[in-house]
């Protein structure tokens, strides 16, 4: 009866080390989190500020309204010219573009890597950390004359990053904010949305190669139709759409593809 109870007691003990190793581990996993987070985001407010700078002056004036309403989507869209990406070719010269979005945490710049995976780790900033870059399929062109371009970024936990493209799973939504802005050195576009969907990110969902026009318009048919909102952006066999990808909690490796129409800004 002893040894039975001496038993106990040691394997009582053993769990209690083992939950208290557990909590531990549990703390020290989520304060790494929150500092590499507020790391990440301290970066990436630094090269915002750098981004603002470059900013044409009617734009820099107009942000110093007594309003002090800060310019982005619809309101940067019908003041600006371009941005001067000399600056930021300097601190990477993988930068192809900045994107930013209206009532969202987007407000960042876009590389272009060689491969899909060395951005998914590393900031835009060279520094490795988990919120990664917004980043374009490696396989795309840099200038967006392809028929889709992908863009690829996390959707974390604070928010940040190409979170809030999940927001467009709601109709409300995607009519409050049916347009984006994509700045690039060769000229500026507003991105129309016009679908958003729920891929499986284990296979190749989203189309790079399009044949022609006919398969085009197949692909801009299927997406409509399987959209998570209705738009009545049309588009034709010209134009040229972008799609913004992140990850999705449906299923495992879910991703939320969220696609748009490029209209240059002239």
């Amino acid at each position: 009866m002893k040894r039975t109870k001496t038993k106990l007691r040691r394997i009582l003990h053993i769990l209690m080390v083992l939950c208290a190793a557990g909590i531990f581990y549990s703390a020290f996993i989520l304060v790494s989190d929150n500092r590499e987070y507020a790391a990440g985001d301290a970066a990436y407010q630094q090269v915002c500020q750098i981004r603002k700078s470059l900013e044409p002056a009617a734009d820099r004036n107009a942000s110093q309204q007594a309003t002090g309403e800060a310019l982005t989507g619809e309101k940067l869209n019908e003041q600006s010219d371009s941005l001067d990406f000399s600056i930021l070719e300097k601190i990477n010269p993988d930068v192809v573009a900045w994107i930013t979005a209206e009532d969202t945490e987007i407000d960042y710049p876009v590389v272009l890597g060689t491969d899909n995976d060395y951005y998914l780790r590393h900031l835009f900033t060279g520094e490795r950390n988990k919120l990664g870059a917004i980043f374009m399929d490696y396989r795309n062109h840099g200038d967006f004359s392809d028929k889709n371009t992908i863009l690829y970024g996390h959707n974390m936990k604070d928010g940040s990053m190409f979170s809030s493209l999940t927001k467009y799973k709601d109709q409300s939504y995607y009519d409050s904010f049916p347009t984006m802005v994509l700045y690039t050195p060769i000229g500026d576009f507003k991105i129309e949305l016009f679908a958003g969907i729920i891929v499986d990110g284990d296979y190749e969902s989203i189309q790079i190669d399009i044949k022609d026009d006919q398969d085009f318009q197949n692909y801009i048919d299927l997406l409509k139709k399987a959209s998570s909102f209705k738009s009545n952006t049309l588009l034709n066999a010209d134009d040229r759409i972008i799609t913004l990808c992140t990850c999705s909690h449906e299923f495992n490796n879910a991703r939320y593809a969220l696609f748009g129409k490029l209209m240059p800004i002239k």
